[in-house]
């Protein structure tokens, strides 16, 4: 069992820092800084595998890793320009 966790811990920070030097390369080809929508990405990569490793570690309740995993939704899902209402 704790050989299942160290793969999935791994195979998580793998991701993680893949999918930063992902967002990284490509902020660099487009000669763009940090805006909201990279900020977003980035969030996304950093959050979602911590997540994972969060889950496999720690012993969460479904209730508490479905909410988290809601705001996690929540964020990249909402829009970053205000409305012209």
């Amino acid at each position: 069992m704790d050989c299942l966790k160290l793969i999935a811990v791994s195979g998580s920070a793998l991701v993680m820092i893949i999918g930063l030097c992902i967002v990284f390369a490509r902020l660099k080809a487009k000669n763009q800084g940090f805006e909201p929508s990279s900020l977003k990405a980035l969030g996304v990569v950093l959050l979602i595998p911590t997540l994972t490793i969060l889950a496999v570690v720690v012993n969460f309740n479904l209730e508490a890793l479905a909410a988290l995993l809601g705001t996690v939704d929540g964020y990249v899902l909402s829009s970053s320009k205000p409305d012209d209402t």
